[in-house]
C-alpha cells in the first residue's frame, strides 16, 4: 500500500512539474512574441549609447549652452519630454534620455539607486560626447537623482529646475522600499525572471494613466501611453527601490551653492505642505539663487498638465546663466 502511495506522489509531482514548465516555457514565448512586437510597434526614438555593456537611449535637439538634461519621474520614460524638449530647443540644446530599463534602454542592475542612476547619467553624456555645462531638470523621483548628480559632479552642473520634487525629509515609500535588495543578488534575479516569463506583462494588463499629456499630438500620446504600460518600465521603478536608499543619497548630496535654481511645485503640493504646517521655502534654500514658482491648476503632474510652465522655468534659467535680463 505504501508503495502505490509513493508511486502515486511521485507522479503527482512529476505532473506538477510538467505543467510547471510547459507554463515557463509558454510565459517565455509569449514574453518573446510580446518584446517583439513592442519593438514593431515603437521603433527606438533616440540614439542608444554604450555605457559599459549595456546601453540607454538618448535623444536632443537643438543648439547651444547650456546643455539642458531631462529627467523623468519614476515610472515615466524619457519620451514624455518631447513637448517640452521641442521648446527649450528653440533656445538650447536640450535633451532627453531613458534610465535604465526604461523606454528604449537596457536593464541595469537591481537595486539601481539614485547614485547609480547619476554614474549612468555622467557615463551616458561623456560618451555621447555632450559637454558640459549642464543644466539639470528633474521631475518628481528625477529630482532626487540630479541632486545626487550635483553631488557627485558639481563642476558640470550650472544650474537646476526641480518639478514638485522629493524632499529628503520625506518618508515615502512604494512598494519596491520593502524589497528585501540588501540580500543582494536575489532579488535583481526574480525581477529578471519575472519579467523573462511574462509575469510582469500579465500583471501590468488593463493599467492606464490617465494623464492629459499637453502639446502632444495624437500619434505622440499613444507612443508614450505604450511605452509607460511595458512591463519592463514596472520592473525598472522596481529595481530603483522606491524611496529610501534614494533619499539617504540626497541628503549626502548638499545644494547648489550660487548656481541658479528654480523650483516647481502643484497647487495641490503648496495646499499639502501648508496644511502640514511644513517648511514650504526648504526647495529654493538649496541654492543662494534659487525661488519656488507655485503653479495654479496642477495636481503633481506639471510636465503634462502645465508643460509651458517647465520651459519657463528653464528658459529664465538659461537667460540667467547667460546674463540675460
Amino acid at each position: 500500500m505504501r508503495s502505490l502511495e509513493k508511486r502515486w506522489i511521485g507522479g503527482a509531482l512529476t505532473a506538477l512539474a510538467l505543467v510547471f514548465a510547459v507554463a515557463i516555457a509558454v510565459g517565455v514565448g509569449y514574453e518573446e512574441v510580446a518584446r517583439r512586437r513592442d519593438r514593431e510597434r515603437f521603433p527606438q526614438i533616440g540614439r542608444p549609447v554604450d555605457i559599459g555593456g549595456r546601453t540607454l537611449n538618448i535623444y536632443c535637439s537643438g543648439e547651444g549652452s547650456p546643455t539642458v538634461v531631462l529627467e523623468s519621474d519614476a515610472l515615466a520614460p524619457g519620451y514624455g519630454w518631447l513637448f517640452i524638449q521641442r521648446e527649450i530647443a528653440k533656445v538650447t540644446r536640450a535633451c532627453w534620455y531613458d534610465r535604465a530599463g526604461y523606454g528604449w534602454s537596457d536593464p541595469g542592475p537591481a537595486p539601481h539607486t539614485s547614485t547609480m542612476a547619476a554614474q549612468d547619467l555622467h557615463e551616458l553624456l561623456r560618451a555621447a560626447g555632450l559637454q558640459p555645462p549642464y543644466l539639470l531638470v528633474g521631475d518628481g523621483f528625477g529630482s532626487l537623482n540630479v541632486r545626487v548628480y550635483n553631488g557627485l559632479y558639481p563642476d558640470g552642473v550650472t544650474g537646476m529646475v526641480l518639478v514638485d520634487p522629493i524632499h529628503e525629509e520625506e518618508e515615502r515609500m512604494g512598494m519596491a522600499g520593502r524589497i528585501p535588495f540588501h540580500l543582494g543578488y536575489p532579488p535583481d534575479l526574480v525581477l529578471r525572471t519575472v519579467s523573462r516569463i511574462g509575469l510582469m506583462r500579465l500583471l501590468n494588463l488593463g493599467r492606464r494613466r490617465a494623464l492629459p499629456h499637453k502639446g502632444l499630438t495624437p500619434g505622440e500620446r499613444a507612443i508614450l501611453s505604450g511605452l509607460e504600460r511595458e512591463p519592463k518600465i514596472r520592473a525598472a521603478f522596481l529595481a530603483e527601490e522606491g524611496f529610501s536608499k534614494s533619499l539617504e543619497e540626497v541628503r549626502a548630496a548638499g545644494g547648489l551653492g550660487s548656481r541658479p535654481l528654480i523650483v516647481l511645485r502643484s497647487e495641490d503640493s503648496a495646499e499639502s505642505l501648508a496644511g502640514q504646517g511644513a517648511d514650504e521655502t526648504r526647495w529654493a534654500r538649496l541654492s543662494t539663487r534659487g525661488r519656488e514658482v507655485v503653479v495654479r491648476g496642477s495636481d503633481h503632474n506639471i510636465q503634462y498638465e502645465a508643460p509651458d510652465a517647465v520651459v519657463g522655468a528653464v528658459r529664465d534659467v538659461v537667460a540667467e546663466l547667460r546674463g540675460k535680463p
